[in-house]
């Protein structure tokens, strides 16, 4: 059996699945790879949506995970917050989640983000939708941003 990666191949898309698995590339270089290689738009920034969400999700499972048993470690003298505290808490519930998860690929990377709000203590499901939602943002504005890139070149 010959492994060739040729675009549009099965193989070409695990490599860009895999490639935005990867936390420190993110789909921002993954889609536009595969567009210039010559492989379909919208599979690859499919392939790559899926790849990015998979550790995403790995992570903020993980993570919160992680935060809860270290919450339930902390003394209880510890929790009490200050009225101060509160408010920067209740405004990162309302706007950090959806402002990480639309700036991630541009600032942190989603991954670092997926940790930032979740330490933020806002809620896994909430956090995984709003990465999800802005990963299919970004998938979708780099796609055609490509393609009408490559059109305008050739």
């Amino acid at each position: 059996m010959e492994l060739t990666l040729e675009a549009g191949s099965w193989w070409s898309y695990v490599v860009v699945f895999v490639a935005a698995a990867v936390p420190i590339v993110e789909i921002l270089v993954v889609i536009p790879a595969g567009i210039l290689a010559g492989m379909p738009p919208v599979p690859t920034a499919l392939a790559a949506l899926a790849g990015n969400l998979a550790t995403v999700a790995l992570v903020a499972v993980a993570g919160d995970k992680l935060f809860a048993r270290w919450r339930r470690r902390r003394p209880q003298k510890d929790r009490a917050t200050s009225r101060r505290a509160q408010r920067a808490r209740d405004a990162a519930h309302r706007w950090g989640v959806p402002g990480l998860a639309l700036l991630a690929p541009l600032t942190t990377g989603t991954h670092v983000a997926t940790v930032a709000a979740l330490a933020t203590g806002a809620r896994r499901p909430r956090v995984l939708w709003w990465m999800a939602a802005g990963l299919a943002v970004w998938a979708s504005a780099v796609t055609v941003t490509t393609v009408v890139g490559v059109d305008a070149l050739a």
